[in-house]
């Protein structure tokens, strides 16, 4: 699926060393059940392999102008909303969605069921922004009745991670936004790992503010991130507040994308492979087919995965993009050595307490295919 040469990082000696099982190889295929970098189509690999050319022209501002329209519909958001287009990481746009759109002065509502969800708190300490979090202990599932305590308590904003990518969560966003409308708050939603994968529309879910990046659903080569802001939002709090930032300061970029630019130099391949995927996902006729994709293989994965191996995952909602494997022996981590340095197979172990019991399978790329899930779980079955 993606080819690489045949040396691979070892972790003890901090080098790429050669693969054992491959060194009569010239090159290796690897297979990707990872959630970002996924494996990238192969009309997205061709135009990676351009040359990037200049961006301060005409002909780039047109190209775009293009990718600002065809985000706004994927995205579900409405014409009037202000497209930040950032050359960095998930990561970098949360800090930058939450440094424009509120100060010391807020006070915001955070889920916090995972790494990303612990993430918003610490951006949120950093900056001096009072919050209080809903913390979820591993394998608890939200509930919409966790809300019930922080209506009406002065809240003026909240954070939600659609999916928490490292426990596969998907939260109830419709609960949310309603809790969200009815006491006013500001709704800043990161679908990083959701976009393209589950079902999410910004203007139907009331959303103020929406993330995403470019090496997840998009399946483009990592290093950019786009943020939807809800022309309101704009309005009455990025264009106020003003953010305390040379980079990340919304509304400098915002004049500059209404011209077809960007305020500093972005990844102009990426924005290429962007234009590319987005045309392409236009005559098809939207992200459902896409998200449908992603769905079929999830679900395919799960049946296998109970009917035929040892292993179990939880029952809280999951998120088409990833499931999270229960592993009964706590060997996780001689598991996922074993895929990626014997069989060329790439799964995510999980972090921190969960290293030894979890490990992670992402659906996310339409080029997996149910043959690769097949083999994985053939080898899952064997282990």
């Amino acid at each position: 699926m993606t080819k690489f040469p045949h040396t691979a990082y070892d972790e003890k000696n901090g080098a790429n060393t050669p693969v054992l099982n491959a060194v009569r190889k010239t090159e290796r295929i690897l297979k990707l059940f990872t959630p970002g970098p996924i494996a990238m189509d192969p009309q997205t690999i061709a135009e990676a392999g351009k040359q990037s050319q200049y961006f301060r022209t005409p002909e780039f501002s047109s190209l775009m102008l293009d990718c600002v329209k065809m985000l706004q519909t994927v995205l579900g958001a409405p014409d009037s909303a202000r497209m930040i287009f950032l050359t960095a990481s998930g990561s970098g746009a949360m800090e930058a969605s939450v440094i424009n759109l509120f100060t010391p002065s807020d006070k915001v509502l955070v889920i916090s069921g995972g790494t990303f969800g612990k993430r918003f708190k610490q951006i949120c300490g950093i900056h001096h922004i009072p919050l209080e979090s809903i913390d979820l202990e591993w394998n608890e599932a939200f509930e919409p009745g966790m809300l019930a305590p922080y209506e009406n308590s002065g809240f003026t904003g909240m954070l939600v991670n659609m999916c928490e990518t490292s426990t596969g969560q998907l939260y109830p966003m419709d609960e949310i936004s309603g809790f969200c409308r009815r006491n006013n708050l500001c709704l800043v939603v990161d679908a990083i790992s959701s976009f393209l994968c589950d079902d999410f529309e910004m203007a139907a879910s009331g959303t103020d503010a929406v993330i995403i990046s470019s090496q997840k659903g998009l399946a483009l080569q990592p290093g950019m991130s786009f943020v939807a802001v809800s022309e309101e939002a704009f309005e009455t709090r990025c264009k106020k507040n003003k953010a305390a930032s040379l980079y990340f300061d919304f509304t400098s970029y915002y004049p500059e994308i209404l011209r077809g630019q960007t305020e500093f130099t972005p990844a102009i391949g990426i924005i290429n492979q962007l234009h590319e995927k987005l045309k392409r996902l236009e005559k098809s006729g939207g992200p459902s087919k896409q998200i449908a994709c992603v769905g079929e293989l999830a679900r395919y994965f799960r049946a296998q995965l109970g009917e035929k191996t040892g292993f179990a995952f939880p029952r809280y909602p999951l998120s088409n993009c990833v499931t999270p494997v229960l592993c009964p022996k706590n060997n996780a981590k001689e598991i996922v050595n074993t895929l990626r340095y014997t069989h060329d197979i790439f799964v995510v172990p999980a972090a921190g307490d969960l290293a030894d019991s979890t490990f992670r399978v992402a659906h996310m790329s339409p080029q997996l295919t149910k043959a690769d899930i097949d083999q994985l779980i053939g080898l899952l079955a064997k282990i």
